[in-house]
């Protein structure tokens, strides 16, 4: 009895790991969205996150069940990251990124706006030295 119950903790623990594992992957999504990277970047982004992604769950595997991969885990890791992707997963990071630039817009629009103040108070005294040397 003590085993099963083991098992289903480690089939409730593999759900989870898919359903974390895919909220990580938003991470990247957000990442890519607010920075643009290339395709190297991208490349990039996406190897460190498997290799770390990767090394968890197999810490999580070795840890919680002895280093056996049981097919279970496979279709429960694979289910909770699916579940993850098509209910909520790319709503979180849609919303993120918005927050951001909204927070970073918010931000920067009274520099830039001091910006353009100081750029048209130094064209106005531009303007007016040119006056007073063709005066003179």
């Amino acid at each position: 009895m003590e085993e099963i119950k083991n098992q289903l903790v480690f089939l409730l623990g593999s759900f989870l790991s898919g359903v974390f594992v895919m909220l990580a992957y938003e991470a990247v999504n957000v990442f890519r969205e607010l920075f643009r990277p290339g395709v190297f970047g991208k490349l990039v982004a996406d190897v460190l996150f498997f290799a770390i992604s990767g090394v968890c769950v197999f810490q999580m595997i070795f840890l919680c069940n002895n280093g056996t991969i049981r097919s279970f885990f496979v279709f429960a890791f694979g289910a909770g990251a699916l579940l993850y992707r098509k209910t909520v997963g790319t709503r979180i990071s849609d919303l993120i990124v918005k927050a951001v630039r909204k927070v970073w817009h918010l931000i920067t629009r009274p520099a830039a706006m001091l910006v353009k103040k100081v750029r048209a108070k130094q064209k106005q005294k531009q303007e007016n030295m040119k006056k007073e040397e063709k005066k003179a």
